[in-house]
């Protein structure tokens, strides 16, 4: 959620050193106030302060994301411990190297240097599991920032859609509207073939519009298979002589219940791109509802005369948002071999 950078790494390092500043100087001005103005200072507050600014970013870019915010809190603490123990240890070379004024105030006669060593570290505590908390803070604070923008972002984009979903159903109501005038001209002009054509797309807009999905957005697989045998209807009108489809649905389909409109792009293709005239080359369709799966096959002879140079747009389109829906828990293979396209689908229930 958090993107890193060293730009943004800079900042935090010069705020930080800030303060740092602030955090040290009372204790500074009471016991020595002249040590702001030596050199040794410069060196001690730049490498302590860049060594608490290491603490602080390992604490918010490694441990709080990786087991605080996942809540293995054992390997949380266990973190912090060793962080504790490891830069108080640090911290005491460093310290030694250029006669830390701390360290040298606790070199007091009678002490060993391992108990000098230990007392040090003991007070280093102190900052190091201050810097710990910083960064935890830091790292809370600004995701909790992330995610409710992100939550923002994604209402305004809702809302969004929701606006341009009303916008599209003006059309799509008119012509519901206007199909339903054709066809009570067409009955009583007598054309039965244009009047069922008419009420098969009618259906088919119906279902479209004012079917509603329940609140995991899912749909009776029965009117589902309605749709399917609508549109196969509406597709025979087409052609003078017959159509050769076979479906075929095993097991009962009556309590299931899936995504709305996932199977009928894939039957769409089959007619837009395959042959449909010919009693050797039948239109496959093969539903079959197994325990907590749904398995349907779409297989049809390819028509490459009449093929659209746009195809393919259609199974993009219905694996996206198959994608979206099943979250990667569906399985959907497309295969040709020869002249013969196949399309095998599994989705979860």
């Amino acid at each position: 959620m958090y993107q890193h950078s060293w730009k943004r790494t800079g900042w935090l390092l010069l705020g930080w050193m800030i303060l740092i500043l602030f955090m040290m100087s009372p204790e500074i001005l009471i016991q020595a106030p002249s040590y702001f103005f030596t050199g040794l200072f410069l060196i001690q507050y730049g490498i302590f302060g860049l060594v608490n600014f290491v603490i602080f970013w390992i604490s918010a870019f490694y441990i709080t994301p990786r087991f605080f915010q996942t809540r293995r809190y054992l390997l949380f603490s266990v973190s912090y411990i060793v962080a504790i123990l490891g830069f108080g240890i640090l911290k005491y070379f460093i310290g030694r190297i250029f006669d830390d004024i701390v360290l040298i105030s606790y070199r007091l006669p009678g002490l060993s240097e391992f108990e000098v060593a230990r007392n040090f570290v003991w007070i280093t505590i102190r900052n190091t599991f201050c810097s710990l908390l910083i960064g935890l803070a830091y790292r809370s604070f600004v995701d909790w920032v992330l995610t409710d923008r992100k939550k923002r972002e994604l209402e305004n984009q809702r809302i969004t859609a929701e606006m341009a979903f009303l916008k599209m159903q003006v059309n799509p109501h008119f012509l519901f509207n206007a199909l339903n005038n054709l066809y009570s001209m067409a009955v009583l002009e007598k054309t039965s073939r244009t009047a069922e054509g008419i009420m098969k797309l009618s259906d088919l807009f119906r279902y479209m519009i004012y079917e509603k999905e329940d609140h995991d957005n899912r749909v009776s697989l029965d009117k589902e298979i309605d749709v399917l045998n609508s549109f196969i209807d509406l597709q025979k009108l087409r052609y003078e002589g017959p159509v050769y489809v076979q479906f075929s649905i095993e097991q009962d389909t009556s309590a299931v219940r899936v995504a709305p409109l996932i199977l009928f792009p894939l039957v769409e293709n089959a007619f837009k791109h395959g042959i449909v005239d010919d009693p050797g080359k039948p239109v496959i369709l093969q539903l079959k509802v197994d325990r907590n799966t749904l398995f349907f096959t779409v297989e049809n002879s390819v028509n490459d005369y009449l093929k659209d140079r746009m195809g393919g747009i259609g199974l993009v389109n219905v694996e996206k948002r198959l994608a979206l829906i099943y979250k990667g828990r569906q399985t959907m293979q497309i295969n040709r071999d020869g002249n013969r396209f196949r399309v095998d689908l599994e989705l979860p229930l």
